[in-house]
């Protein structure tokens, strides 16, 4: 922890005597995209992720920290710091105003502590399919047994006892628990449709890449079998399935009025636009494991973000007025580089997350 410390702290000098980022200059002429007022709202004052092992839930944290902080929003993520002393729980949220502004997207399962801390919280899940987030959990923690890496994903989704095994009763309390979702394999499309029904620009979500990995970390992955861990994993690829309907309705909605899914595959070129100008680490020669990942800086990122921004001019309409989001608020900050793994190996068909 104290190592952990001095890298933020010399981060934050760092980014105090980083130099300007200079990033080439975009001419584009393209329309402006409007986006009528009843299909959107503003970004919420209370936010909390359920963030789920092995789902892409620590490049989604990232994001919404990065969101956050732009935005001045008090926000509980890990690796914060409070003076001299690391930020902890309960001085970020139980001690905190109930109705007061603040987000949560550090790892806490779904609980009372929601109902307790937030007075009306927008919760937002993310969802991967079970064999391949149970494949990813055991490629990383080989000596935890099949049964927990079966479990986890409901048991961060609040869903205990009976209810594990009981598909109908599961979906109750996800529906009335989750509002909105990120779900692996669509990541892309989750990203755009969390721009356009928060009224954001789309450079706001390129996501911070500080873990995209090249591969697993361990050579021999066990194989989990047996009917308990069955029955488990059909509850989950229920869940999973309710989260990819709920976000194929939310991207039906504004495919009624413009195409959608244009501007999801210019999202995709700017996204391997910016992937183009990252680096692979070597964990092992580092000392941060095994295998490679792909490290993305606040320059390339923030240059993508306005060369997106300026092809994809998004004008989103409010019950008074016309809000242009083609610009992107300047100040990338250092959050992404603090956030512990729980990475998953990204999904076929050349999707990022």
């Amino acid at each position: 922890m104290a190592r952990l410390r001095h890298i933020i702290l010399l981060a934050t000098a760092t980014a105090a005597v980083k130099p300007q980022c200079a990033c080439n200059e975009v001419y584009d002429h393209s329309k402006p995209v409007t986006v009528p007022s009843n299909l959107t709202s503003p970004l919420p004052k209370q936010l909390v992720l359920v963030k789920v092992p092995e789902t892409g839930s620590s490049t989604t944290a990232q994001l919404l920290a990065d969101l956050a902080a732009r935005r001045q929003i008090p926000c509980w993520v890990p690796g914060a710091w409070k003076g001299n002393e690391p930020l902890t729980f309960e001085d970020a949220i139980e001690k905190t105003p109930k109705h007061g502004p603040k987000w949560a997207v550090a790892h806490r399962g779904a609980g009372d502590w929601i109902r307790d801390n937030f007075n009306q919280a927008f919760v937002i899940g993310t969802a991967r399919s079970p064999e391949a987030r149970l494949r990813s959990w055991v490629s990383k923690h080989p000596k935890r047994p099949c049964q927990q890496g079966a479990s986890i994903a409901l048991k961060f989704y609040g869903i205990a006892g009976a209810s594990r095994t009981n598909t109908t009763e599961a979906l109750s309390q996800i529906q009335e628990r989750f509002k909105s979702w990120f779900v692996l394999e669509r990541y892309n499309e989750s990203l755009v449709a969390f721009a356009l029904k928060h009224r954001l620009p789309l450079g706001d979500v390129l996501p911070p890449l500080s873990k995209y990995h090249g591969g697993s970390r361990h050579r021999d992955t066990p194989t989990c079998e047996g009917n308990a861990m069955r029955k488990l994993l059909a509850t989950e690829a229920a869940v999973h399935a309710h989260a990819s309907r709920q976000l194929d309705e939310t991207l039906a909605e504004f495919r009624k009025v413009f195409d959608v899914d244009s501007l999801i595959r210019t999202f995709e070129r700017a996204l391997d636009g910016m992937m183009a100008r990252g680096t692979w680490r070597n964990n092992t020669a580092t000392g941060m494991g095994t295998g490679t990942t792909l490290l993305v800086d606040d320059c390339a990122r923030s240059c993508a973000a306005q060369a997106l921004d300026a092809k994809v001019r998004l004008r989103y309409q409010t019950t008074d007025e016309v809000k242009d989001a083609s610009e992107t608020p300047a100040g990338w900050n250092f959050l992404k580089q603090y956030f512990p793994g729980d990475e998953a190996r990204p999904p076929k068909g050349g999707g990022h997350w």
